[in-house]
């Protein structure tokens, strides 16, 4: 007598928009539409600005190629590089200051009861204004005339400060502003991290007499140091290539002493229209910007997976 064969089993389906589509195809048949366009939006701007890159285009004629003359130039230029340090300058301060007053907070709201919800809420504010607009006020608030610092400057008997177009004080506000306006984010990152941290190391810290800078240096810290990174990461590319807030507040002056490399690439792009140039120095400095980040990682990342 034959045994009767097994029917073959049909693949799993699913049915989407009508039409049955087999479970193994169903994930590439979601992701590849979100895919093709990023490709759009993303792949053929980088793609065509990398291709001005290696031309000597200023909009008034027809590009001509001219390979890496366009890096080469820049190799040469110094005012590219004395932008790029004033951006190292501006990101290393402000990046110094906003994550020592952001941890400082952050530990302090961690301890705190009441109210906290509210405390966080209005940390946050400066976080969600608009930086050309929150950078337009602080311009007005800075002025040497009309402004309400300078205003109380002088109702307590004080000379007012020309913050905006004196060399000593223009850098000065550009990181005052950046400061007040980003510091929230590295307060809600690491009040997150201190909120999600375990109870048990802490307490056998403290039952073997560890002191409240030697838990916060040898627990807290590496604890929190995959935030710490994150912060890093997000925080030093912001301020390696920020633009709005150099607009709004100064204007790349007085000068070009606050003229970042950003603001320098708008200034070559729209004031000078060397197109071609302009996206050359653009890819340098994403060049710059990758560089940085792998530095950060391998110090801070890499240490930290090992401990």
């Amino acid at each position: 007598m034959a045994i009767p064969r097994p029917l073959a089993r049909a693949a799993p389906t699913d049915r989407v928009g009508g039409w049955s589509v087999p479970d193994r195809l169903l994930p590439h048949l979601l992701l590849w539409p979100a895919m093709i366009a990023l490709l759009l939006i993303f792949a053929y701007p980088l793609g065509w600005s990398f291709w001005l890159s290696l031309n000597a285009y200023n909009i008034t004629r027809p590009p001509v190629f001219v390979g890496l003359n366009n890096y080469i130039l820049i190799v040469q230029d110094g005012r590219v590089w004395e932008a790029f340090g004033t951006s190292f300058l501006f990101a290393g301060i402000s990046l110094v200051v906003q994550f020592v007053i952001g941890f400082g907070l952050a530990l302090l709201l961690h301890r705190v009861v009441l109210f906290r919800g509210l405390i966080r809420t209005i940390i946050i504010i400066p976080l969600m204004l608009t930086p050309v607009v929150l950078g337009l006020n602080w311009r007005l608030m800075l002025n040497l005339d009309w402004g309400i610092i300078n205003y109380f400057l002088r109702l307590f008997g004080l000379q007012a400060i020309n913050f905006v177009n004196d060399p000593k004080w223009a850098m000065a506000s550009l990181i005052l502003v950046d400061v007040w306006h980003t510091t929230s984010f590295t307060v809600l990152v690491l009040s997150a991290g201190l909120a999600s941290l375990p109870d048990e190391p802490f307490e056998a810290a403290s039952i073997d007499g560890a002191s409240t800078l030697q838990k916060l240096w040898y627990l807290t810290i590496p604890l929190l140091r995959p935030l710490i990174l994150v912060i890093l990461l997000f925080r030093s590319y912001e301020l390696i290539r920020v633009y709005d807030i150099v607009f709004a507040v100064t204007g790349g002056g007085p000068g070009r002493l606050t003229e970042t490399i950003s603001f320098h690439i708008f200034s070559r792009l729209f004031q000078g229209f060397q197109v071609g140039y302009a996206s050359a120095i653009s890819y340098v400095l994403f060049a710059v910007c990758l560089i940085w980040s792998i530095v950060i990682i391998k110090v801070v990342g890499i240490k930290g997976t090992h401990e």
